[in-house]
């Protein structure tokens, strides 16, 4: 029990990362079979880091209240209470698009029942940290990185989820409420976004660019905007639930907003590749903050294989395959690093090297 206490909610982050990269690899446009096979053997994997760090969080709650009431407090955990429930969304997802081969229609009640629990942990995320943020947080503007994100973005990605989701319930008047809640978390998080990337500009522009230890924050921008496109195409789908006729047309609409976001964050992926560039030559120190490279970077790849499958415009399969690729590798360079900082071979050799 006393080993759960120092657990802190940015080791969620390896759950997003993970599970991110695994429905990539399910998913990509003409994937061949194996590459399937491999994104469900992560996906299960990541079944298993998810649970283990739900444990753990539970088990910290219980034995260190006090302790777990502060990161209500900390200006930087309490943001990553936000990748709980984004990455309990990889696991959702999975269930829907590898479950039933694996699990039989069951799984698509698995896949509803977390999905409700996921919406009540988003909404509460980006309610209650942004509010401690008004309230008892020490917050400066030159100190301000994309991490301010991470509490209001989750409530989008619940509601690509849930767009994911609907096709596969039997039941119309479900299809219609879940369209609308998911609707709902759309609008909850996406305007909110966009207001927090406008004062991060202004800060980069003000301040320049944020401590090393914090360089990868500025992919967080991009994962913002990749959500978003997911959550315009997915809910857009749906309309004609809502709305007869009209609804096709009110799709061609979605997909239009998707595309003007889907380029605001090309913008965002040059801009950070470009700052990753400029810290990696100063020297670029290792820390959990290294998966801020991967879900991101997924949830865009993921919302250029919708706009695809939306357009059929064979750039956007070359480029959903070619952020696949770079994902697969950031991925497997952030786990190596993560594994060899975890191994205790790592910590002999350093002592000894003292």
């Amino acid at each position: 029990m006393g080993n759960c206490r120092r657990f802190t909610p940015n080791w969620f982050t390896v759950g997003m990362g993970t599970g991110i990269t695994a429905l990539g690899a399910y998913t990509m446009p003409g994937g061949p079979l194996w590459l399937k096979d491999a994104g469900t053997a992560l996906w299960l994997l990541n079944i298993v880091f998810v649970t283990l760090f739900f444990a753990l969080f539970i088990c910290r709650a219980l034995s260190d209240r006090g302790g777990t009431r502060e990161i209500l407090h900390d200006p930087v955990q309490s943001m990553f209470l936000g990748a709980i429930p984004m990455a309990l969304t990889t696991v959702v997802n999975g269930f829907v698009d590898m479950g039933i081969p694996l699990f039989g229609p069951g799984s698509l009640t698995i896949a509803y029942d977390l999905w409700i629990v996921n919406v009540a942990l988003a909404v509460a995320s980006g309610i209650v940290v942004p509010y401690m943020m008004f309230l008892s947080h020490d917050h400066r503007l030159d100190r301000m990185t994309a991490v301010w994100l991470m509490p209001v973005v989750p409530a989008e990605v619940t509601a690509a989820s849930g767009g994911l989701l609907v096709p596969h319930l039997l039941s119309l008047g479900l299809e219609r409420t879940i369209t609308v809640v998911s609707m709902v978390q759309w609008a909850l998080s996406v305007p909110i976004a966009f207001l927090i990337l406008g004062v991060l500009f202004l800060r980069l522009v003000l301040h320049k660019l944020p401590p090393s230890e914090m360089a990868i924050s500025t992919w967080i921008s991009l994962g913002t905007l990749g959500t978003g496109v997911m959550g315009l195409i997915d809910l857009g789908r749906q309309m004609p639930l809502l709305f007869g006729a009209v609804g096709h047309g009110m799709y061609g609409g979605a997909v239009l907003g998707a595309l003007a976001l889907w380029g605001f964050g090309t913008w965002w992926l040059v801009m950070s590749m470009l700052f990753t560039v400029h810290y990696a030559r100063r020297g670029l120190p290792f820390n959990l903050g290294w998966w801020g490279l991967t879900f991101p970077l997924g949830v865009f790849t993921a919302g250029t294989n919708f706009l695809y499958a939306a357009l059929k415009v064979p750039m956007l399969e070359v480029f959903a395959v070619a952020f696949f690729l770079l994902l697969a590798s950031f991925w497997a360079l952030v786990a190596t690093r993560t594994l060899w900082h975890l191994l205790p071979v790592r910590r002999l050799l350093a002592t000894a090297a003292d």
